[in-house]
């Protein structure tokens, strides 16, 4: 049992925690979805976010309430703008336009760059509109880096929810598996490649699980019935995947965003470091990761992967406490004072990844948030 006083210290700072959350993700979620539907639904999120970081600031289980947060927003996503696919039931009443997929815009860099030069050659090009997105990107790699697909990603968010689900793996994935784990960067090459070729979102085309209707299916029969095969097992991969093996398959095999943010991601300072000096070499961290971004040999220590995402289920699997969020490698000791245990790299990233995760999803909780009401309250 903590002393009094230490546990008063441990609510104060993680009060304060949550308050530095909840101001920039109100301030956002505000200026983002004030402009169609009340403020009082981005209040909703933003508090919902702050309670997120209360949670994991006073308990300090990082991962747990890091899948709380990252499935509510994927479910809200689902709400907003995939409700509409089932029969009767109401379309999003704001933000009709599905935020740009930025699993997409990976796949797609070259045929997006080849369209910017014949911009540039016909004189229509503006220096805004091309680096918008790219400076969007930019920001977000410089911020959480490879975190973005465990704290913001709504893809992750519905495969990581569904991991959680299953108490033991039906399925368990041998050593073999991690042959296959360069499979998203092998995805993304041929990617990038065939849709420079045809100028066609090759992604949106083939394999996305979430394009359910006819936008970007092909007239022809047989190449139409080939895209629904596609996206049924893409589909499976993201839903029956992870009920089975309780690991995120599609984010694992099949999505090359997580090739491209492996790569890019380097340039984030935050990674998971294990000490060798206090890894007893018991494996709980590689069964615990579900992305297949550690592995632990027999009598070695562990070693994580440049697929790491930064979820922290190894952290809290590791009974020596031999994995830490690092910068660059390095541990960032607590400061003295009562707010000291703020001052850390697992605390700075947990402040960038939630407060980017929570700004990112207002462009459909607060809405979706609304959507909710106004069934139960037509």
């Amino acid at each position: 049992m903590e002393s009094p006083p230490a546990e008063r210290v441990k609510k104060v700072s993680a009060v304060v925690f949550a308050l530095l959350v909840f101001l920039p993700v109100l301030l956002f979620s505000s200026m983002i979805a004030g402009r169609e539907i009340s403020r009082f639904y981005a209040l909703a999120w933003s508090l919902f976010a702050a309670g997120i970081a209360f949670a994991i600031a006073y308990t300090g289980r990082v991962s747990a309430y890091r899948r709380v947060f990252f499935s509510a927003s994927a479910v809200l996503f689902l709400v907003h703008f995939k409700s509409g696919l089932f029969p009767g039931a109401p379309g999003p009443s704001c933000f009709k336009e599905t935020p740009f997929c930025h699993i997409a815009m990976a796949p797609y860099f070259f045929g997006y760059l080849y369209q910017q030069y014949l911009a540039l050659m016909s004189g229509g090009w503006k220096l805004w509109g091309p680096l918008t997105l790219g400076a969007g990107w930019l920001f977000v790699t410089l911020a959480i880096g490879r975190g973005w697909c465990s704290w913001a990603c709504f893809y992750g968010g519905i495969d990581d929810g569904l991991s959680a689900i299953p108490r033991r793996p039906l399925i368990k994935a041998g050593g073999w598996v991690f042959k296959l784990r360069d499979l998203p960067a092998a995805l993304l090459v041929f990617m990038l490649l065939a849709s420079l070729a045809y100028m066609l979102p090759v992604y949106c085309l083939w394999l996305c699980p979430f394009k359910l209707t006819e936008v970007f299916m092909d007239g022809e029969p047989s190449v139409r019935r080939l895209q629904y095969a596609l996206m049924v097992f893409a589909l499976a991969a993201l839903v029956l995947g992870p009920l089975l093996t309780r690991k995120r398959t599609f984010c694992s095999f099949l999505c090359p965003f997580a090739a491209w943010q492996a790569f890019w991601g380097r340039a984030n300072p935050f990674r998971v470091t294990a000490a060798p000096e206090k890894c007893s070499a018991c494996g709980n961290c590689a069964q615990a990761c579900p992305m297949f971004a550690v592995t632990c040999a027999a009598g070695a220590a562990a070693e994580v992967l440049p697929y790491c995402n930064l979820c922290g289920e190894c952290l809290g699997a590791c009974p020596q406490g031999a994995l830490r969020y690092t910068v660059f490698g390095a541990d960032l000791p607590a400061a003295g004072g009562r707010l000291g245990r703020l001052f850390t790299a697992g605390y700075f990233f947990v402040f960038s990844a939630l407060t980017l995760g929570g700004v990112f999803s207002s462009l459909w909780a607060p809405a979706a948030l609304r959507d909710l009401v106004k069934l139960v309250l037509p």
